[in-house]
């Protein structure tokens, strides 16, 4: 795997924190951290029955201080959960957005640098990015540590690590959620017993640990909040976006209009469902050699597509809608490059094909709410106006 050069620039505004992902000195993503946001992925929360919604849906569940969120079935470690008004270990999946609430697991994962571990979820797995032999014999290793209902995945990371320092690890998260299980049973109310990562610690993660990142703040962080590998750099900056020339990139990444060369351009609308994404020849002319023409403009728009889904964030479900081509070869070769231009994003891209209408069904790991969130948060109060 190439080595990036890897910097964040976090700056504190009025209602969080806004942050920005330089890749050898490109901006690759925007992220956005409300303040008020008080349930975040990740947290494991001590829960409390609430109520139960159509028995084989799932649960609301009770977080104390106001909070709540739901656990769906298919969630659930147990066929069910115990009846309302029992005590429950969850952690949050998804952070509550417009009127949904957060969703909830019981399969809690204890994140590290190199190993996750997982109290109940039973299986081993590794990530595709290593090669198959590599995550093969990790697997075999890892598999060997766990007892009864345990589980690990093997991260990226584990491939550079001695077998003993994964082990430590393992050992480590494990400690982990004992203090955690610990916590929990002398709670005597719903409440949050652990954040694993802060928001800078959470980026860390998304990206894999690096080594070593630069990150450029206007405001003071913890140094507990600071992850191994980072170097803090303060500017006394009230806009640090602008002082870094990527205010302009942060302005546009909110438009539903993406210019592309000659003329066309990339057209994306969100609805809480899914992203579609619209390729447009605009005022580009297709007149001579029309199949090239089409070929050179979904060329330039798949780049483009894997671009703006790490710029703003897109998660779960994209729908796109290419020029038609009139060649099977020309579909394939065009799925092809979108494989591999998604392929350095950190959150996991499938791209699944062609449906029979000829539209691209993609799909992209949602770790948070972003600028797509907040995209649709200005269009509902629009609407409300």
């Amino acid at each position: 795997m190439v080595q990036l050069d890897l910097s964040i620039a976090l700056e504190k505004h009025l209602e969080g924190v806004r942050a920005a992902v330089f890749e050898n000195g490109r901006v690759v993503s925007f992220y956005l951290q409300n303040d008020a946001a008080d349930l975040r992925i990740g947290d494991i929360f001590l829960g409390r029955i609430s109520e139960d919604r159509l028995s084989q849906v799932g649960w609301f569940v009770d977080l104390g201080e106001g909070r709540s969120g739901f656990l769906p079935h298919n969630r659930c470690v147990k066929h069910r959960p115990e009846d309302k008004g029992a005590f429950i270990l969850v952690q949050v999946d998804k952070e509550p957005w417009n009127q949904k609430e957060a969703e909830l697991t019981e399969h809690v994962q204890m994140k590290g640098k190199t190993i996750i571990y997982l109290p109940y979820s039973g299986y081993v797995a590794g990530s595709q990015r290593l090669p198959e032999q590599v995550r093969d014999s990790l697997k075999r290793a890892a598999a060997a540590w766990c007892v009864d209902n345990e589980g690990v995945i093997v991260r990226t990371a584990a491939a550079k690590q001695q077998l003993q320092t994964l082990r430590q690890e393992f050992l480590n998260l494990k400690d982990q959620w004992r203090n955690v299980e610990k916590a929990a049973s002398s709670a005597t109310q719903p409440k949050r017993i652990c954040r694993q990562l802060s928001f800078l610690g959470e980026l860390f993660n998304e990206h894999h640990f690096p080594e070593h990142c630069t990150v450029l703040t206007n405001f003071l962080i913890a140094q507990n909040e600071i992850p191994e590998g980072a170097s803090v750099r303060h500017l006394a900056e009230t806009n640090l976006f602008r002082s870094l020339n990527i205010e302009s990139i942060y302005t546009h990444a909110f438009a539903s209009k993406v210019a592309l060369e000659s003329g066309a351009s990339l057209v994306i609308d969100y609805t809480e469902a899914l992203t579609t994404i619209d390729v447009n020849s605009g005022s580009m002319k297709i007149q001579k050699n029309r199949d090239e023409a089409i070929r050179r403009i979904n060329r330039n728009a798949a780049r483009e597509i894997a671009r703006q889904l790490r710029l703003r964030q897109i998660g779960g479900i994209i729908i796109i809608d290419f020029l038609r081509m009139n060649h099977e070869s020309d579909r394939q070769a065009l799925l092809q490059q979108l494989i591999h231009e998604t392929k350095p994003d950190p959150n996991h891209v499938q791209v699944y094909g062609f449906t029979r209408v000829g539209l691209v069904e993609v799909t992209r790991k949602r770790q948070s709410w972003g600028i797509q969130n907040q995209v649709m948060s200005m269009m509902k109060n629009a609407a409300h106006r």
